[in-house]
C-alpha cells in the first residue's frame, strides 16, 4: 500500500473518542517450537510451568492494584478473574498431567489446554463468552512468554525494539496490535493515544480498560501488517468504527474542532427513519450499554449467559431481580427476552444432559425445555412476576413446528397459573429451516417473530459458523438465505404479526441498506453496532463500502 495519500478504513467502534498519532506495531517475538519432554525431564518442565504460573499471578496481582489505583476497584476485578483462572485446581491438574503421563513440555500443555478452553467459549452463541476467549487467549500468551523468556517489543518507521510503555522517540502513537489485551492496555504510557486492533470486541475486558482510560479503540482491521505502513500517520475515530491513514488536510480540519490532547468526543448516532435498531443483550448488566447507545428496545436478551456465566441455573428471585433491572432501564421501549437456550455447545456439568452423539441436533432450546420442564417453569413464573407493571415479549428458542410452540406455550401458563396474570407476549424465534417453511402458521399463532440469523444460517447451509475454513461472510450473500427471509417477511405481514431481525447479519453494516430494501424494519444488534448500522441506514449505503461485501442475491 502506497505510504502517501489518505486511506480510511472501517472496522468497529470498541472504545470512544478520537486520536492521531504515528504508526506504533505491537510485535511479539517469533519462537522457536520445543519438543515434547521426556520422562527425565518431566520434573524440570514441571519446575518451569509452576515457576510461570507464580510469575503471571504476580504480575495480575500488580495490573490489579494499579488498575485500582488509577480506576476503581470493579475494574481491578478484571485482573482477579484471570487470577482466578490460574489458580483453577482442574486446569493446573490438565497442565501438570500433560508433562507427567505424555511427555508433553511446558509450553505444548499450555498451548493444548488453554487452546481447548479457548474453542468451546467462541464456540458459544455469545458476545460475552466469546469475548471471554479473548482473556484465555490473554493468559496462554502471557504464560508462553515467560516460559521462552522473550518479552514483546514495540516498531515503528524510526525504532525497534522499545518496550511497551517506553517510547524512546516520545512520540505520540497509535498502538497496532492483533489483538488488544486488559494488560497491554493499562501498561501503555501518556504517548499511547489510541489502539487499532484486528480481533476483539466492545465488550472485551481490554475494551472496558480502554474506556476508562478514555482511549479510542477500533477492532476489525484485518490484515494489519500488510493494511497499514510502518510510516503511517494514523487517525482513530472510536466513535465510528473509521481510520484514517495519512489524514489530509481537509480531514484533519474537520476533526480538529473541540481537540483536546489529541482526543475528540462525540455523541452516538442516534435514532434515524427506515429502522427501528434494538440491542442484543448477554447480561442484564449490559442494559446499560443499550441505554449509552440510545437503543429502541432489547431485542434479544439471552438469558442462558447468565446460567453458563455463574455455573449454575440461577432460582426464580434471581431471574425475577434481572427481568426487572432491564425493564426498569428500558422504561416504555420493548423487551425481548429468550427463554433458556440452552443444550449442545451451551451446557455444562451442572445442567446434568444425557451424552448425545450430536448435541447441535440433539436436546437444544425448545426440545430440552419440553424435556427438563422445571427449566421452563422457573423462568416463566419469574417473567410473569417482572410483567405485572411493564409488557415482557418471551421469546421462545429453537422452535422446530407448530406443536413445539403450542406445547410450550401451554407448559409456560400452566406454571404461572397461580400468579397474577403478566403483561406478556410470546413470540417465535425462527432459526430452524422447518419453522421459516411453517412460518405462516407460526406467525398466526404467536403474537411476534424474531428471525435469529446466526443458527438459521448455520442449519440452512449445513455449515458450523464456528469453522474456519467455512467463509461465513460469504453465506451471508447467498440467494437462499434472502429468499428464505423473505418468505418469513412475506408470511409475518399477511399474519399482520410484528417481525424482527437479529444475529451477525442484523449487525453487519455492510448490508444494512439491503436488509432495509428487503423490507426490514426492525433489527437487533449488539449495543457496540448501533451507531454503525444507524450511520449505514442514513447514508443509504453500506458503511463498509471500502471493503469487501458478501454477494448480492
Amino acid at each position: 500500500m502506497a505510504t502517501q495519500g489518505e486511506v480510511r478504513l472501517r472496522g468497529l467502534p470498541v472504545s470512544p473518542g478520537v486520536a492521531l498519532g504515528r504508526a506504533c506495531f505491537y510485535r511479539s517475538p517469533a519462537h522457536p517450537t520445543r519438543t515434547a519432554g521426556t520422562a527425565h525431564t518431566a520434573i524440570a518442565e514441571k519446575a518451569r510451568l509452576q515457576g510461570a504460573l507464580e510469575a503471571l499471578t504476580g504480575r495480575l496481582n500488580s495490573l490489579a492494584r494499579d488498575a485500582e489505583a488509577r480506576i476503581d476497584a470493579e475494574t481491578a476485578a478484571i485482573f482477579g478473574v484471570h487470577r482466578m483462572i490460574l489458580d483453577d485446581a482442574e486446569l493446573r491438574h490438565l497442565l501438570f498431567r500433560g508433562i507427567e503421563q505424555e511427555g508433553l513440555s511446558a509450553e505444548a500443555a499450555v498451548s493444548r489446554e488453554l487452546q481447548r478452553y479457548q474453542g468451546k467459549l467462541r464456540a458459544l452463541d455469545s458476545e460475552y463468552m466469546q469475548e471471554r476467549a479473548a482473556d484465555i487467549a490473554e493468559l496462554q500468551q502471557a504464560l508462553l512468554e515467560r516460559l521462552r523468556c522473550h518479552k514483546p517489543y514495540l516498531q515503528c518507521a524510526q525504532a525497534s525494539g522499545c518496550q511497551v510503555g517506553e517510547c524512546r522517540l516520545h512520540n505520540n502513537h497509535i498502538l497496532v496490535v492483533l489483538e488488544l489485551t486488559p494488560g497491554l492496555t493499562l501498561e501503555v504510557d501518556h504517548q499511547t493515544l489510541g489502539f487499532v486492533v484486528e480481533k476483539g470486541g466492545p465488550t472485551s475486558h481490554a475494551a472496558i480498560l480502554a474506556k476508562a482510560l478514555g482511549l479510542p479503540a477500533v477492532s476489525g482491521i484485518e490484515r494489519l501488517e500488510g493494511t497499514i505502513p510502518l510510516s503511517a500517520e494514523i487517525l482513530v475515530d472510536g466513535d465510528s468504527g473509521l481510520v484514517i491513514l495519512n489524514p489530509s488536510a481537509d480531514t484533519l480540519g474537520h476533526y480538529r474542532k473541540a481537540r483536546r490532547e489529541g482526543r475528540i468526543s462525540r455523541p452516538v448516532t442516534g435514532p434515524v427513519p427506515d429502522v427501528t435498531v434494538l440491542a442484543n443483550i448477554d447480561l442484564s448488566t449490559d442494559v446499560t450499554k443499550a441505554v449509552a447507545a440510545q437503543a429502541e428496545g432489547v431485542g434479544l436478551y439471552r438469558t442462558e449467559i447468565e446460567a453458563l456465566v455463574k455455573g449454575r441455573l440461577l432460582t426464580e428471585a434471581e431471574q425475577e431481580e434481572r427481568f426487572r433491572d432491564v425493564l426498569t432501564a428500558m422504561g416504555d421501549k420493548p423487551v425481548y427476552v429468550r427463554l433458556l437456550d440452552l443444550g449442545a455447545d451451551k451446557s455444562g456439568e451442572w445442567l446434568e444432559l444425557p451424552a448425545e452423539a450430536n448435541p447441535a441436533l440433539g436436546m437444544r432450546g425448545a426440545r430440552l425445555l419440553l424435556f427438563r420442564p422445571e427449566l421452563l417453569r422457573e423462568q416463566a413464573r419469574a417473567l410473569t412476576r417482572a410483567a405485572r407493571f411493564r409488557r415482557v415479549h418471551v421469546v421462545y428458542p429453537m422452535v422446530a413446528t407448530l406443536g413445539q410452540f403450542h406445547q410450550l406455550r401451554a407448559l409456560f401458563d400452566a406454571a404461572a397459573d397461580d400468579l397474577p396474570p403478566g403483561l406478556l407476549s410470546h413470540g417465535v424465534m425462527f432459526e430452524v429451516p422447518s419453522a421459516c417453511v411453517q412460518a405462516g402458521e407460526l406467525l398466526a399463532a404467536a403474537d411476534f417473530g424474531c428471525i435469529g440469523s446466526n443458527d438459521l444460517i448455520q442449519y440452512l447451509f449445513a455449515a458450523d459458523r464456528g469453522n474456519e475454513n467455512i467463509d461465513y461472510n460469504e453465506l451471508l450473500g447467498e440467494p437462499a438465505l434472502w429468499k428464505l427471509l423473505d418468505d418469513v417477511r412475506r408470511a409475518a405481514m399477511e399474519a399482520r404479526t410484528p417481525l424482527s431481525l437479529c444475529g451477525d447479519l442484523a449487525g453487519d453494516a455492510r448490508i444494512t441498506a439491503k436488509i432495509i430494501a428487503a423490507g426490514f424494519q426492525v433489527i437487533s444488534v449488539a449495543p457496540g453496532a448501533i451507531s454503525q448500522v444507524r450511520q449505514a441506514a442514513q447514508g443509504g449505503r453500506s458503511a463498509y463500502a471500502n471493503r469487501s461485501q458478501p454477494r448480492s442475491s
